[in-house]
This record gives structure tokens, C-alpha cells and sequence, in this order.
């Protein structure tokens, strides 16, 4: 009787918590829409989009714009999408493991519980990577080497990251079955996406681009400036409660389940090191609800599991009451009604060939109002981006003039304001450019002659 209702269950905890997704605030990285846009009009990725991150679905043929994700309210569905689909594999994976799916049950509950507090309401890079680890995750587990090489490949397409897992997942197969010949197998498998990519690349004529903005930027002016370490007590006391439950699943009898468990769970965890913010622990969270479940079935039998049960419970329902108290809400973030009227306003005030230039405002307004950027170059305005190409931008607005640029004076970058980082595009803009209309803080620049 429970195994018939086991189907029916999971469809009610999958459409809770998509309705949950629904009710909070949202969150879709403006990246997400500006990118694939600007490389579907012709702009070449890191070359005249300088950026730091790997493909993904932001520079290859295939992207998000064509794939349609072209609005903050497809957006969400997507967001919903992944979730959908990371519960079913979820359920897919643990029923398997745990050879039973009344059991597979609480590793979906604990996705429920624990998705959304981890800035599940995000839409970033790290929301996909689930998609990709898991099925990445049993495929090695079934001894699937090459299906697991390849998933493993197009995940690093997806964000670098990803690099530090690969290490370790070679080294383990070279350890655990004690043959080259596998081991290269793995890799190989793992390098053709990747090798795919870099031929894609060679043919644009960016590879010089791509290895500059994705490894030498990362690691010198990006690691210098734009990362952010610190954290609050709060950050990692709640990091602490969530994760150290995993530990639990290191007793299995299992050992190749625990060791590929906990490969995958560190693995995955270098994404952390960019900026502090939960979204990038989604990629691992999946792997800590496995640990978390399979611990649990290991020592369900001992005398302090209820009281273990009991406080865990308590803590979490504390947690999750302040996260709801202060994440309902319909706004969302870049897609609030000031954009939306100054990407009207820039439609007034251009032609579909004008060219424009977003200074300090939502640089998503360039996607929104369907105009490229004056020079054919652009890079969001961040500090450590313009510390490197502030030179370039401007040159292209002096040679290309924008029709007119959209200005948000107020812009600033952890406590420094735009035009501090930027002095010398500021100059130009203040001297050959005149309001003559405003959203809010988005001022609209016409040229003075």
C-alpha cells in the first residue's frame, strides 16, 4: 500500500516546492540574459564581451536566449524546472541506492527544506550544475566511466569550478581500479566536451581571449579585487548544521558509495571560494541530502536518534521561520518597474540600429530595449573589470558615440561609486553628454552638440 502512494508523494512535495518558488523574492543573474543575447547579435565572447566565466549557455551556439529564456517570468519556470528535475533524480538515485523508495522519500524532504534557504530563489551557473553532478554521480557509481567523463566535461563548460572535482575523481579511479587504461578512458571522455569547446573557440579566433578573462584574469586581478571572503557567524553556523549531518553517511558499509559521496560533495564545493553567498553551495547541497539520508537509515536503531531528530528539527523549523518571514514577496531584483520604464524610454529615444551605452545602470537594459552597446565592447561595470578594460570601453564610445547613454549616478560597488573606478569614462560622459530625461535614478544622456 505505501509503495503505491510513494509516486504520489513526491508529486505533492515537487509542486510544493515549486509553489514555494513562486512566493519568494527572485533573483535571475542579469548574465543570464545579456550574454547570449549580445553573442546572438554578432559580438564575439571575450573578445567584445569580456568576461570570466566558461561558456556554458552564455557563448555557444546553443544559449539561453535561443533556448528562450528571455524574461524574468520564463526565468522562474526555469528555476522551477531545475528543481523538478533535481527531485526526480534525487528520488531516482537514492530508491536505487537505498533499494527501497518509501526511504527515497526524506532525501526529497530534506531538498524541500534545505533548497530554498540556500538561496534557492537564485537563478545562477550553480542551479544547473545539479542537473549535471547527479546523473554525473550514479553513472560513475554504476561503473558508467565514459557517460560519467562526458557529463563531467560539459559541467566544466558550464563554470570552471569544476576542475578541482575532475582532479579528484581521476585520481580515485586511477586508485580504485588500479588501471590505466580506465583512467585514461575517464579522462578522455571528460576532455572531449571540453576539447570540443576549444576547437569552437580556435574557430572564432578568441582562444588567446578565453584563456586571458577565464585563467590569467581569475587568478591575478579577479583573486586580488572581486572576491569576497568574509562571512558572518550566522553564515557559517547555519552552513555548519546542514552540511555536518553528512558525516553521518562516512559509516556506510559501502565504502566506494561514501568515498564517491564525499568526492563529489567536496569536489564541488570550489565554487564557494568566489564570493560568500549560499548559491553556490546548490551544487553540492544534492550530494549532503544523499550523505544526510544514508546516514540517517545507519543509525535510526541508535537511542539518541530521537532526541537527534528532535533538536534537528527544532533548529531547522527556527531557521526556516526567519527565512520565510523575510523572503516572501513578489519582488524581483533587476525586472523592478524603473527598469522595465527605462528600457521604454530608450526605445523612445532610438532606432533599432542606434547604438547605446548603460552606465551604472541594469546592464540587462542593452537585452530589455533590443540595442548593442556603443563600440561592439561590453563588460559589467565592476572595479576589477575596469581596472582592465576601462581604457578599451572608452576608446570604443570615442570612436562609436552612443545615441545616448543611460546613467545611474548612484551606482556603486561595495561602498565605491562609479565614477571613482571609472574616472576616465565619467570624464567622457560628463563632457560631451547632457540629460534630457530621467527614470527615478536612471538618467537618459544626449550628446551636447
Amino acid at each position: 500500500m505505501l509503495n503505491k502512494l510513494i509516486p504520489f508523494l513526491v508529486i505533492v512535495i515537487i509542486i510544493l516546492h515549486g509553489f514555494i518558488l513562486t512566493k519568494l523574492i527572485y533573483f535571475p543573474y542579469p548574465e543570464i540574459f545579456i550574454y547570449p543575447y549580445l553573442t546572438n547579435n554578432g559580438l564575439k565572447p571575450y573578445q567584445q564581451i569580456l568576461d570570466q566565466h566558461f561558456p556554458g549557455l552564455f557563448f555557444l551556439p546553443i544559449n539561453f536566449d535561443n533556448l528562450g529564456l528571455s524574461n524574468e517570468i520564463i526565468a522562474r519556470y526555469w528555476s522551477i524546472g531545475i528543481v523538478v528535475l533535481t527531485h526526480i533524480l534525487i528520488f531516482f538515485i537514492m530508491s536505487k541506492i537505498l533499494k527501497s523508495k518509501p526511504k527515497a522519500i526524506l532525501a526529497n524532504l530534506l531538498y524541500l527544506i534545505w533548497q530554498p534557504f540556500f538561496e534557492g530563489w537564485i537563478l545562477w551557473i550553480d542551479s544547473f550544475l545539479p542537473l549535471i553532478l547527479l546523473p554525473s554521480f550514479y553513472a560513475y557509481y554504476n561503473k558508467k566511466l565514459v557517460i560519467s567523463g562526458l557529463l563531467l566535461g560539459i559541467g566544466i563548460i558550464f563554470k570552471q569550478t569544476l576542475l578541482p572535482l575532475t582532479f579528484l575523481l581521476i585520481l580515485y579511479t586511477l586508485w580504485d581500479s588500479k588501471s590505466v587504461k580506465k583512467t585514461s578512458l575517464f579522462l578522455i571522455s571528460i576532455l572531449i566536451p571540453v576539447a570540443l569547446m576549444l576547437l569552437y573557440f580556435i574557430n572564432l579566433g578568441i582562444l588567446r581571449d578565453f584563456w586571458y578573462w577565464t585563467i590569467v584574469f581569475n587568478l591575478t586581478i579577479y583573486a586580488s579585487l572581486g572576491t569576497k571572503s568574509y562571512v558572518s557567524l550566522g553564515f557559517v553556523t547555519r552552513l555548519v548544521f546542514v552540511y555536518i549531518t553528512s558525516v553521518f553517511a562516512w559509516f556506510n558499509k559501502d565504502r566506494r558509495l561514501v568515498y564517491l559521496l564525499f568526492i563529489f560533495l567536496a569536489g564541488s564545493l570550489a565554487g564557494i571560494f568566489d564570493r560568500a553567498g549560499f548559491i553556490h553551495f546548490q551544487p553540492s547541497l544534492p550530494f549532503v541530502i544523499l550523505a544526510t539520508t544514508i546516514g540517517t537509515y545507519r543509525f535510526n536503531k541508535t537511542k539518541f536518534f530521537v532526541l537527534v531528530i528532535f533538536v534537528y528539527l527544532l533548529i531547522s523549523g527556527w531557521w526556516l521561520h526567519i527565512f520565510y518571514s523575510g523572503h516572501i514577496s513578489n519582488k524581483v531584483f533587476f525586472f523592478d518597474e524603473q527598469t522595465k520604464l527605462t528600457a521604454l524610454k530608450i526605445k523612445q529615444y532610438t532606432k533599432a540600429d542606434d547604438k547605446i551605452f548603460v552606465f551604472g545602470a541594469p546592464a540587462h537594459l542593452y537585452q530589455m530595449a533590443e540595442r548593442l552597446p556603443a563600440g561592439s565592447l561590453f563588460v559589467f561595470q565592476f572595479p576589477w573589470f575596469l581596472k582592465v578594460a576601462e581604457d578599451r570601453i572608452l576608446e570604443g564610445l570615442v570612436k562609436d558615440p552612443p545615441k545616448i547613454i543611460v546613467y545611474d549616478t548612484g551606482y556603486e560597488v561595495e561602498g565605491v561609486f562609479l565614477k571613482d573606478f571609472s574616472p576616465k569614462i565619467n570624464k567622457y560622459v560628463e563632457t560631451h553628454y547632457k540629460k534630457v530625461d530621467n527614470v527615478n535614478t536612471n538618467e537618459i544622456l544626449q550628446r551636447k552638440d
